[in-house]
């Protein structure tokens, strides 16, 4: 029960995050946005640390370092990606991807998930094809096999971040999240100045960007308790129904469009969640 609450937390708080720095890219380049946001999650992870105990060793360096690789990978590509296609189809695409890397990875290591589990994988597959299939009348056009590549590419990014963060040790604290939060928050500056990213943002936009990285920050945190109270496939799978909550605050705020097919693939994804955690 305690994975389920904190894995859903976590799903909530991502939702958010995306929808915060979605927008703000918008107006902003995304890597533009996370070289403000990063640092806020790097400061409140480090604020939040004594609240838990544990102590840093070199597995724990090596899984935080590699974390914020794979997650500032995936965050790059995700926000860039949310500049030239609707929300409400990028955000399921790589949050199928990010559910199902830990899972398979997870049952190479020793976890057995139900017979459904597998089931799940592949309705999640069917999932993907569906919510990521637009009409030309669509108001972002069709999306086109490479923006669907990339889209499959930020989710094993993040699924990868999941995994690192699991295997950081069960008695570290909060120093997994520390040291990737850090990583991230360094790794993007020489990015953002190789690219010509570095600019001013104020006003409304940068709120949006604070939130955005107060409630990344937030959901590695719920992520990474959930996936030590119990099971990483159930923990990742969990967390990963983020879009559920990017996609209705798409529609309700930013007015994107979807159509049948895609509510049909919408709901598979979450059918698909679903049977990965029975």
């Amino acid at each position: 029960m305690v994975t389920v609450v904190l894995g859903l937390l976590a799903a909530v708080s991502y939702g958010l995050a995306d929808f915060a720095g979605g927008v703000a890219s918008r107006r902003h380049s995304a890597v533009t946005v996370l070289l403000y946001s990063y640092p806020v999650g790097a400061v409140l992870m480090l604020a939040l640390l004594p609240l838990f105990p544990g102590s840093p060793d070199g597995r724990v360096v090596l899984f935080g370092v590699l974390g914020g690789a794979a997650g500032l990978f995936g965050v790059i590509v995700l926000y860039g990606l949310m500049v030239v296609a609707p929300m409400n189809v990028i955000s399921p695409v790589t949050a199928v991807l990010s559910a199902i890397v830990p899972v398979v990875f997870a049952v190479l290591t020793g976890e057995r998930p139900t017979v459904a589990a597998g089931v799940g994988i592949a309705v999640g597959v069917v999932a993907v094809l569906l919510v990521s299939r637009t009409s030309e009348d669509h108001p972002h056009g069709r999306i086109g096999a490479g923006v669907l590549g990339l889209a499959l590419l930020a989710g094993v990014g993040f699924g990868a971040y999941f995994i690192f963060l699991a295997r950081a040790g069960n008695h570290s604290g909060l120093w997994p999240l520390v040291i990737s939060r850090w990583t991230s928050a360094l790794l993007i500056v020489p990015v953002a100045v190789r690219r010509r990213r570095v600019a001013p943002v104020g006003g409304r936009m940068l709120a949006l960007v604070v939130g955005s990285g107060t409630c990344d920050a937030l959901a590695n945190m719920f992520f990474l308790l959930a996936s030590r109270a119990g099971l990483l496939s159930l923990a990742s799978v969990l967390t990963s129904l983020y879009p559920a909550v990017t996609v209705l605050l798409a529609v309700l705020i930013l007015r994107e469009h979807t159509s049948r097919v895609q509510r049909l693939g919408l709901a598979l994804a979450g059918a698909a969640i679903v049977l990965i955690t029975v």
